[in-house]
Parts: structure tokens; sequence; C-alpha cells
């Protein structure tokens, strides 16, 4: 009897979690694009100030997320990892920039990565995980909302 129920919730503990689909994925085609465009505008950002008068314009400086949205999503990169035999998944966070009203404004957006390990490797790598989708959408800060501690 104490075995039964000691199989039982070994069984419970090791259920996928549950997530609805996340609605906020993104294309890899999509996520280079965000990123190249990033890269781009930072690379011609004294041009940009040299024609603002030397005002460096206003940008995005944080991205809100919904808690739900979030959990709902490293879930699915978790049950997606295990279904594709990845060992420790993680997220990276990359900086990109995308049209908001006609203009590159900056966002971030997560990439699953996993890592392969053998025991040959100290320093392990982690790898984007292409296979499954990266996630955007978030909430862009415009005007840019700084971090001030108001309490």
């Amino acid at each position: 009897m104490v075995l039964s129920i000691l199989l039982f919730k070994e069984c419970q503990s090791n259920k996928r979690p549950k997530y609805d689909a996340p609605t906020n994925l993104i294309s890899n085609d999509t996520a280079q694009a965000y990123h190249e465009a990033y890269i781009e505008k930072y690379y011609n950002l004294p041009e940009t100030i040299a024609q603002n008068n030397g005002v460096i314009p206003d940008d995005v400086s944080d991205v809100w997320y919904d808690l739900k949205v979030l959990e709902d999503y490293l879930n699915y990169v978790k049950v997606k990892s295990e279904a594709l035999g990845l060992e420790n998944p993680g997220i990276r966070v990359y900086f990109g920039a995308k049209k908001i009203n006609g203009e590159l404004k900056n966002t971030v957006f997560f990439t699953p990565t996993h890592r392969e390990t053998t025991r040959a490797q100290e320093d392990p790598i982690n790898y984007n995980s292409y296979d499954i989708e990266s996630s955007d959408y978030g909430t862009a800060g415009m005007p840019p909302n700084g971090y001030k501690k108001t309490r």
C-alpha cells in the first residue's frame, strides 16, 4: 500500500506543465530581422544624433510582459525542448528593433537555448534552439519609463 502511494506521487510529480498555447511567437526570420535592425540602428546612431542637432531621440528603454504570457512561453519551451530531446533548456534575451508608428524602436525578444554537455567540456556552450519559436510582443515603454524607485 505504501509503495503504491509513493509510486503514484512520483508519477504525479513528473507531469508536464500545463500552459495555454503561446500567442506571442515569432519566426526565426522575424527574430533575425529585429536583431539586424537593432545592430544597424546603433551602427548609425552617431549620424542620427548629428541629424537631430545633437539630441538622442527618445526610444524604448523598458519592455513589460504579462507574467501569465511569460509562464506559458517558458512552459512551452520546456515541453518542446523535452520533445526534441534537448538538454539543459534556457532562454537568451536579444535586443532588437522594430517599426512602431513608422519609426524603429527598441525591443527585446526571447530565444530558447539548449546546452550539450560532455565530460570533456568544462565550459559548455548554450546553442539557440531554432526548432522552437522565439517570443516577442511585450508592451514597449513609450514614452520611456525610467527606473525610479518611488517608495
